[in-house]
């Protein structure tokens, strides 16, 4: 497999591969690529904490039942 990310600077780029690539099928796939920062800070650990803070229950308020309380 070869990998290699770039910031174009035209329309166009000159893909060199590998000479063991030669006769073979090759896939080529081009796509934007987020920032690294940008995704470190989409699933950061401090996002997910506030989140569950967010929507903490709390359970101490919970009140305990038993099932046969259900039918009465």
């Amino acid at each position: 497999m070869y990998r290699q990310i770039i910031i174009p600077d035209s329309k166009s780029y000159l893909l060199n591969l590998p000479a063991n690539f030669i006769g073979r099928q090759v896939e080529i796939i081009a796509f934007p690529v987020e920032d690294k920062k940008k995704a470190e800070d989409k699933y950061s650990v401090e996002k997910a904490l506030k989140f569950f803070k967010k929507y903490a229950i709390d359970f101490g308020r919970v009140v305990k039942w038993k099932r046969e309380d259900l039918y009465e």
